[in-house]
């Protein structure tokens, strides 16, 4: 039986590490399920049918990512072809300042990385095939996400209940309960996480645009990507922003968009975060940290994405077992103080033998 076990075990890692790819896209798309869903809901609560209110979000989804594409695709490109074109200029102006010299003459960083950019630009033609090849497999990737993401949210429920059927009848209720708990706890918080992501994309290309900064839309969507990955994601938007800044506009521009990234910084983990997250995950900042390490170690982005949500489950999993086991320790205790406190029926060997009743005829 150890054998078996152990043979059973080692095939469904196997498994798992060859399905991979398409795993990856079942969790993201109940990512996008779990984040769509509180909107499905409230159209559910005002009269529509929960088919048509996912139709509905569905569409609504389709439209923001068309518009997208039309309107902001190419002005991305462009604004991203205007930065490498502009790449040049901007490392003869980093060689102006002082220390850029001192460490360009004791390392030779320039050169180095002048030679580096003509490495990949003349190697960039090569692997045309290869390239159209990705594309595919993102277009088929983009379109299974999409429609998985809709099943979730038409039969994911329905599928819940057949599963319930496997469960002891006395304990389909408290799982059903526990489930309910699991979504409405790691709902909530990818829900949450996509809006203050969104918010900061929002915010980084307005004070970009506002500074005069080139390449706002770039950087707005590079900052509500990056703002989905806690704690390190916008640390690193406000490297990527405020160096952008620093090397298109200036050293003041560069600094003052530097102060706007920390005061907004304060403003989402003291306000923001506090009020869209208040009701969802509740977990100390150092296993949020250890967990974000290990699923960024395991799969990178996705795992980064992936890694708190999937705490979260766990997490009112834990739970749940551990409130299991404090009622079995309190019944266990008490049981032991009434043993304790019981007072004592049996006789002394010393007392002094009891005279029987007097019986009165």
């Amino acid at each position: 039986m150890v054998a078996l076990n152990v043979l059973a075990l080692v095939a469904v890692l196997w498994m798992v590490a060859t399905a991979w790819t398409v795993l990856s896209w079942m969790l993201v798309a109940l990512f996008l399920a779990l984040a769509a869903n509180p909107l499905v809901r409230w159209l559910e609560q005002r009269g529509l049918r929960r088919s048509l209110a996912v139709l509905a979000v569905s569409l609504l989804g389709v439209g923001l990512v068309t518009a997208l594409v039309m309107t902001l695709v190419p002005m991305f490109i462009e604004q991203g072809r205007a930065l490498v074109r502009a790449a040049p200029d901007y490392i003869e102006r980093l060689q102006q300042h002082r220390w850029v010299r001192t460490l360009d003459d004791r390392y030779d960083i320039i050169d180095r990385i002048s030679q580096e950019l003509r490495r990949r630009i003349g190697m960039a033609p090569g692997p045309v095939l290869g390239m159209v090849t990705d594309i595919l497999r993102d277009v088929a990737a983009a379109v299974t996400i999409a429609v998985l993401t809709i099943f979730y949210l038409l039969f994911g429920g329905d599928l819940f209940d057949k599963a319930l059927q496997w469960v002891e009848p006395s304990r389909r209720e408290h799982w059903r309960s526990l489930g309910h708990e699991m979504h409405r706890t790691v709902g909530g918080y990818v829900a949450g996480a996509f809006l203050i992501s969104f918010i900061g994309g929002v915010v980084t290309a307005v004070f970009t645009l506002l500074l005069g900064v080139p390449y706002f839309l770039p950087l707005g969507l590079a900052m509500a990507v990056l703002g989905l990955i806690p704690f390190v994601g916008s640390a690193l938007g406000a490297i990527l922003v405020s160096g952008t800044t620093f090397a298109s506009v200036g050293t003041k521009e560069g600094l003052i968009a530097l102060a706007v990234f920390l005061i907004y910084q304060q403003v989402e983990g003291n306000l923001l975060q506090p009020l869209v997250q208040r009701r969802t995950l509740k977990m100390n900042p150092l296993l949020i940290a250890l967990v974000m390490l290990v699923g960024t170690s395991l799969t990178g982005l996705v795992g980064a994405l992936l890694a708190l949500p999937i705490a979260g489950a766990v997490q009112v999993l834990l739970q749940d077992r551990l409130s299991q086991m404090r009622k079995q320790w309190s019944a266990s205790s008490n049981g032991a103080t009434r043993i304790i406190l019981a007072p004592e029926t049996r006789k002394l060997p010393d007392e002094p033998p009891t005279e029987p009743p007097a019986i009165h005829h």
